[in-house]
């Protein structure tokens, strides 16, 4: 229906009577246009402010401003009467201007505003608020039809902008607006009459009223009780029926419609009895369908079973025993109790059919479901079957009842998961570690998937029963027995322990998550929003580890059906983590950029590998870069749960380390494979696909673990093989390696004693021999001379870091702060990290300080002929010491050298020929290292035997100096070729030899110079002895030197012996290094012989 708009209004019907016609808006007189009241100049004052107005609307909006003014400035003409008149004269000038200067509307802008909030509540479904606007606002358009009158308070051309300004104000539609609609239309609707609904129709008897006119093959416009004089030809039925049940007569009715009118009135009139018969055969045609359909409706109130409820027991007829044992109760228990006649009865197929629906989650009326557990019972007022008792009936529907109810809280958890995931509050980032989260897994999604099919295949399984028996009822297909027994074996059999278990399983799932015991009965349907402090690779590694011990558990037991399926939502669980191992194996591992942001996570937290956020040249990169995350603590400290599942755990190592692989010689720029692709080596597919194909294996843990290792085995090996021979032919491992040993261990004989002869010859020279660039200097040189170019002397640096203080004539500790440092290329720096080529250096400096030791005795050579035979026995006292100082240096250096080193070093090279992987050659080499460690003593658990050596080390200095002080400067030096032998000493040597100091202190220095000589030895001041030894005491000056000597001979024996037993505790083992231990300690034997 059209809206009338503004020009409507004004072409409005008029009167046929001139004395009623309303005066016109053109014999009224025309209002003030804007023009006319233009507000006056400030030039041009009047000379009262509230002079009187002008206008009618001055008039009326003076009052007003006045009021205005007074309320908000509190002026008046009273108090301040200038001020008043001012802020009037203001308020009053610019509402003129907003009146006149205002923009206008017109009532066809409004109809189209009311138009669309009109449409708009519509939209909203709210119709009775749209239906009650467009009452109101047609109301209000007739209404207007009326404002003619001039002295109207709302003029007819100002009505536009009164409903302009009603729509500004308006907010938007409340409850309060909605239910004053709702009552503004049943107010206008009370006139009307009530609608004809479905309900009144099937209310009424059939075939009475007058909406059955026409319908079941009566005459348009007749009903069963009076048709015949109701009918008429212009009207046609408009009931589907009628042409059913006419097609067999369609010519019929053409050659009737075709005769004239007369013909066929006539006809109606001499044969009514016939036309009769036909519509009264019709109707009661589909009464009788109708009342078949109707009479099939067990669940209507109405509907009784057809059989005798109150015969006698008969033990040949089932039917009789529950209205009996009802009878019977009632009469025991209470006299007014509801005899069988009363109950309502159905038959157990109809029985069937209600347990089948309550299956399926639906509502039915033998078994209900509380609203706030959801938990399933037998209804107290379900049916009754005539073959069951009350108490056989009420079990046989528990049973039902927990299965239905196990299916519901299942159905309940994977709703609750599909909202968590879906839901706004995952979707907004979240600090990656915090003490309590809720749970965030894709595994737990999964597993809600998979959970969620079987509750659907369980569905089509109840659907296709229901169907079977609906077909078997109206007699299609082949006959069918159904019960309720046998129903719930069915169930059983097929769904009830699998739906049993995966309850079970949650309900332990959410005691180890929440580590609560006292949770047992918390709603599963819960688990998504519970808070907890365990990762999410954990929860993950949780749910498989408990999916795969039911799995073995029920095949154990022979519970093959129940096995089956578990294994099943098993392999569609554990999809996330097979894609995660997919995408590592494929893609390799992610590397962290410098220029990359702290938070970018580029592993999934629920993978069980974790990226501790190195930078690809830290040298701890590959060792600690990407390593497996560490198990959890559950049940308060009673269970320790691992973030790898059970069935991966023998695969994972290889994983981790295929996964490093491929990610590094990606970031080398090397191809990983040269003839074939990953993909193609790899042949991934999804775990359910690998699960079916080996579903005989799949059922035990350990079978399943092999399986997947042989999955993944072949390119793990060939990604890693890959890796190795690119380090060792692209990056020079070897060449690098025979360099460090070289170096390190000291097998460039010639270079390297070429060296240690300098240096040493500076130590003994107590030249500055710790200075950074002498050091590195000599070294240079030295490998700029040799023939072979074994080493880049650019990659070596030498420095001292010890203390300074530290004399290296005294003490071989002194040369514990030299520190050798090589640099290795990028990406050998995996393998030579810092604390290795710290480890490599530990054995440089035990190695030079036997060096040192063995120098400092081999320099102690007389030449010439001693004359004085007390000088000779003397000099047998001393090269007696100094050959047992002699042997045990050489053994240990032979030891050293030949049982440690090279043997070590053979060992060392054919197992890198072996290795395939670049873990397997970090293994090898640290292996290699830490036996060396071990053999040289230098090991942690061997540091009391490393002293004692260290010890009988410093021995050779302390000799030497000993022997110094008593023959002067007749040492043989390596510098020089030959020294002579002199008898004469000088008063001052005499002094030198009472005042012996400890090796400690610094080196005497000798006057070859001295006037004065005395052959004559003092021995008063060495007849006391000092307290401790000399490694303890600083200084020896009232001991003998004989005495001095017997003491030091002394603490070696008991050294070496110390030595010997450690050496032989040491070879008890089975290692290499108890067999290199039980060599020396074979070789000390010979000490006392």
């Amino acid at each position: 229906m059209s809206t009338p708009t503004s020009s409507h209004v004004s072409g409005l019907p008029r009167p046929h009577s001139r004395a009623q016609r309303p005066s016109s808006s053109l014999s009224t007189p025309r209002p003030v246009s804007s023009a006319s009241l233009r507000p006056q100049s400030r030039l041009s004052r009047p000379s009262s402010r509230v002079s009187r107005p002008a206008t009618r609307h001055t008039a009326r909006l003076l009052p007003l401003c006045q009021s205005l003014v007074t309320q908000i400035t509190r002026l008046s003409p009273d108090n301040d009467a200038e001020n008043f008149r001012i802020a009037v004269d203001f308020t009053l000038k610019n509402l003129e201007h907003a009146i006149k200067g205002g923009v206008s509307t017109d009532m066809t802008t409004m109809d189209k505003q009311f138009r669309g909030r009109v449409q708009k509540a519509q939209i909203n479904n709210q119709d009775t608020l749209a239906n009650s606007l467009q009452i109101a606002y047609t109301r209000l358009k007739e209404h207007a039809k009326d404002l003619i009158d001039i002295d109207e308070e709302i003029k007819l051309s100002h009505l536009p902008d009164h409903l302009q300004l009603l729509v500004l104000l308006s907010a938007t539609p409340s409850r309060s607006t909605l239910a004053f609609a709702d009552i503004y239309d049943d107010r206008d609707s009370s006139k009307k009459e009530p609608p004809l609904t479905w309900k009144d129709i099937l209310a009424e008897e059939p075939f009475e009223g007058q909406h059955w006119e026409g319908v079941y093959g009566l005459p348009a416009g007749s009903t069963v009780e009076g048709w015949e004089s109701r009918s008429t030809d212009s009207e046609t039925s408009l009931s589907p029926w009628d042409d059913l049940d006419s097609l067999d007569s369609d010519d019929r009715n053409k050659d009737e419609r075709s005769q004239p009118s007369e013909d066929s009135s006539s006809e109606s009139v001499h044969s009514p009895d016939t036309s009769r018969r036909t519509i009264a055969h019709h109707a009661s045609k589909h009464l009788a369908v109708v009342e078949e359909l109707k009479a099939q409706q067990y669940w209507r109130d109405e509907w009784h079973i057809r059989i005798d409820v109150n015969r006698p027991f008969d033990l040949g007829d089932p039917s009789t025993l529950g209205p009996t044992v009802t009878q019977v109760l009632g009469e025991k228990e209470a006299p007014s109790f509801v005899g069988p006649e009363h109950e309502k009865y159905i038959f157990e197929r109809h029985a069937v059919r209600e347990v089948l629906m309550c299956l399926q989650g639906r509502k039915n009326f033998l078994i209900y479901t509380t609203t706030d557990t959801f938990r399933s019972v037998p209804s107290p007022t379900a049916p009754r079957l005539l073959h069951l008792t009350p108490t056989a009936q009420s079990s046989i529907l528990s049973a039902f009842s927990e299965v239905t109810t196990t299916v519901c809280h299942l159905r309940k958890f994977a709703m609750a998961v599909v909202e968590s995931a879906s839901s706004a509050d995952n979707l907004l980032p979240s600090p990656a570690r915090l003490l309590s989260h809720s749970i965030r897994s894709r595994t737990l999604e999964a597993f809600a998937d998979a959970v969620n099919t079987q509750i659907r295949c369980f569905d089509s399984w109840c659907a296709a029963n229901e169907e079977a028996i609906c077909r078997a009822s109206v007699g299609v297909g082949d006959p069918l027995i159904v019960s309720l027994l046998s129903l719930s074996k069915d169930v059983r059999d097929t769904f009830a322990g699998t739906f049993d278990v995966l309850l079970n399983l949650l309900h332990h799932f959410a005691v180890f998550i929440s580590q609560s015991h006292d949770r047992r009965d918390l709603a599963v349907w819960k688990i998504p929003s519970m808070p907890t402090r365990i990762p999410p690779s954990v929860v993950s590694t949780l749910l498989l580890d408990l999916l795969l011990k039911a799995v073995e558990e029920q095949a154990a037991l022979g519970n093959t059906e129940t096995s089956n399926t578990l294994i099943s939502v098993l392999a569609r669980t554990a999809e996330p983590t097979w894609k995660m191992v997919e995408k590592w194996l494929l893609d390799g591992m992610p590397v962290r950029m410098p220029w990359d942001s702290a938070d970018t996570l580029n592993l999934d937290e629920e993978f069980f590998i974790e990226d501790n956020e190195l930078q690809i040249m830290d040298p701890d990169f590959w060792s600690s870069g990407y390593v497996l995350r560490g198990p959890v603590t559950l049940e308060e400290n009673q269970k320790t749960q691992p973030a790898v599942p059970a069935f991966l755990e023998p695969a994972v190592t290889q994983i981790l380390g295929a996964g490093k692989a491929a990610g590094l010689l990606r970031e080398m720029g090397a191809r990983i494979f040269t003839e074939c692709s990953g993909e193609e080596l790899l042949n991934w597919g999804t775990f359910t696909a690998l699960i079916e194909a080996n579903s005989v294996v799949s059922k035990d843990s350990e079978a399943l673990s092999r399986l997947i290792s042989e999955e993944i085995s072949a390119y793990c090996l060939a990604v890693a093989m890959r890796l190795s021979r690119v380090i060792m032919e692209e990056c020079d491992l070897r060449r690098h390696l025979s360099a460090i040993h070289g170096l390190f261990l000291m097998t460039r004989g010639d270079d390297i004693s070429n060296f240690t002869d300098i240096l040493f010859a500076k130590m003994d020279a107590q030249q500055h021999w710790t200075d950074f660039h002498s050091l590195n200097g000599v070294f240079g040189d030295i490998i700029e001379l040799s023939e072979s170019n074994w080493i880049d002397a650019s990659l070596v640096r030498l420095s001292y870091r010890g203390n300074k203080a530290a004399s290296a004539s005294q003490t071989v500790k002194a040369i514990d702060g030299l520190l050798v440092e090589y640099a290795v290329p990028f990406p050998l720096t995996y393998i030579f990290t810092p604390n290795v080529l710290q480890s490599y250096c530990s054995i440089f400096v035990f190695l030079l300080q036997i060096r040192r030791a063995k120098s400092v005795l081999e320099q102690i050579l007389l030449r010439g002929v001693v004359a004085n035979a007390t000088l000779r026995s003397e000099l047998k006292v001393f090269y007696a010491v100094r050959g047992k100082l002699s042997w045990f240096i050489n053994t240990l250096f032979n030891f050293v050298t030949t049982f440690v080193i090279h043997s070590q070093s053979i060992k060392f090279w054919e197992a890198v020929n072996r290795a395939e992987s670049l873990d397997e050659l970090i293994t090898i080499h640290n292996e290699h290292l830490d036996m060396l460690l071990r053999k040289c003593f230098l090991h942690s658990s061997t540091s009391e035997l490393s002293k004692a050596i260290v010890s009988t080390l410093d021995m050779c200095l302390h000799f030497r100096n000993l022997f110094t002080a008593y023959a002067g400067d007749t040492v043989h030096d390596i510098l020089r070729l030959s020294v002579s032998l002199r008898r004469h000493r000088s008063r001052r040597q005499r002094r030198i030899r009472k005042n012996v100091i400890g090796f400690s202190q610094p080196g005497a220095r000798f006057d070859s110079d001295a006037s004065s000589s005395d052959t004559d030895v003092d021995e008063e001041g060495l007849k006391e002895a000092p307290e401790t030894s000399f490694s303890i005491a600083p200084s020896f000056a009232q001991e003998d030197l004989s005495e001095q000597l017997e003491k030091l001979s002394s603490e070696l024996d008991s050294l070496v012996r110390y030595i010997r037993r450690c050496t032989e505790n040491l070879s008890s083992g089975t290692s290499d290094a108890a067999q290199a231990s039980g060599i020396l300690a074979f070789t000390l034997d010979d000490w006392d012989s």
